[in-house]
């Protein structure tokens, strides 16, 4: 007598797959922090992980990041899968390369306008300062803004291993209001641009 058939009730998560709109990649100095805010921000806006790609490179300075990000734009170029944006995201913490690094990116003028920078005075937390009190205060590091009043008023148990987004975001409208204009950041850009890439 032949065994009767039992139907799993296991369904394989749908695998991701490449929309038409741009593909990017967002390769970040930070190991935790940036991470997992723009993972966050994709999942929020409901965006392909095919088109938009969040890498942590192992680099630690803004001029090796841009090395490294350039060797993934040419290694996808080659496979025939190229990067519409290529978004280097860091700091300015006490790097020494830090405004010869923006100063390159300016510059590369092959390909053009690909090559992007978002960047953070003194450190990506002042981003997420903004998303709660706008300011152009300047700090001269880490330390120094998570001791600052307003800081410590509205994350007063910060770790940098923690995953900060979903806190954050339903206050991305004010934090991109805050930063325009704003001298010591530009994440704005970067985080309007995601939200908009679907209706380009």
């Amino acid at each position: 007598m032949a065994k009767r058939k039992i139907k799993s009730s296991y369904s394989p998560r749908k695998a991701a797959i490449k929309e038409p709109y741009d593909r990017v990649l967002i390769v970040c100095e930070g190991k935790e922090t940036e991470i997992n805010y723009f993972n966050g921000l994709i999942r929020h806006l409901k965006l392909s992980t095919v088109n938009i790609k969040v890498q942590d490179i192992k680099q630690t300075t803004p001029d090796s990041l841009l090395k490294e990000a350039k060797k993934l734009y040419q290694e996808a170029k080659k496979s025939g899968n190229p990067y519409d944006k290529v978004y280097c995201v860091f700091d300015k913490d006490r790097h020494t390369k830090y405004q010869e690094t923006k100063n390159q990116i300016d510059q590369i003028k092959q390909p053009k306008g690909v090559y992007c920078y978002a960047f953070s005075e003194p450190c990506f937390e002042f981003w997420l300062l903004l998303h709660y009190y706008k300011t152009t205060k300047p700090f001269t590091c880490f330390d120094k803004l998570r001791k600052d009043k307003e800081f410590k008023k509205y994350f007063p148990e910060y770790g940098k291993s923690e995953d900060i987004f979903p806190i954050l975001q339903d206050k991305l409208a004010v934090a991109c209001n805050n930063a325009k204009g704003n001298p010591h950041t530009n994440i704005n850009k970067l985080v309007e641009y995601l939200q908009n890439i679907k209706k380009r």
